[in-house]
């Protein structure tokens, strides 16, 4: 079984990508197992739960925003978004 949470989401933005054919096709196994744990979710819920898990384990990427945050504040600029991840 997979080992993915599978959060409720937001307000939903339409992005569109082309992914390889292999990755597409993994992706729906992905998919498959993701519905398994959790009857009902869709592509886009497990998407989500796939960048969220990434983006959170990710050092450099969480390094990088914490700098962004940073600097945001000492320009007095608004917030920095991504708030789930550093």
């Amino acid at each position: 079984m997979i080992d993915l949470q599978i959060p409720v989401t937001g307000e939903p933005v339409k992005r569109t990508y082309r992914l390889p054919k292999e990755l597409s096709e993994e992706f729906d196994l992905y998919l498959e197992a993701a519905q398994l744990k959790q009857p009902g979710a869709d592509e886009s819920a497990v998407l989500e739960a796939i960048l969220r898990s990434h983006m959170k384990k990710d050092r450099g990427f969480r390094s990088w925003l914490q700098r962004r945050r940073k600097e945001a504040e000492k320009k007095g600029a608004g917030p920095v978004l991504a708030e789930n991840y550093g």
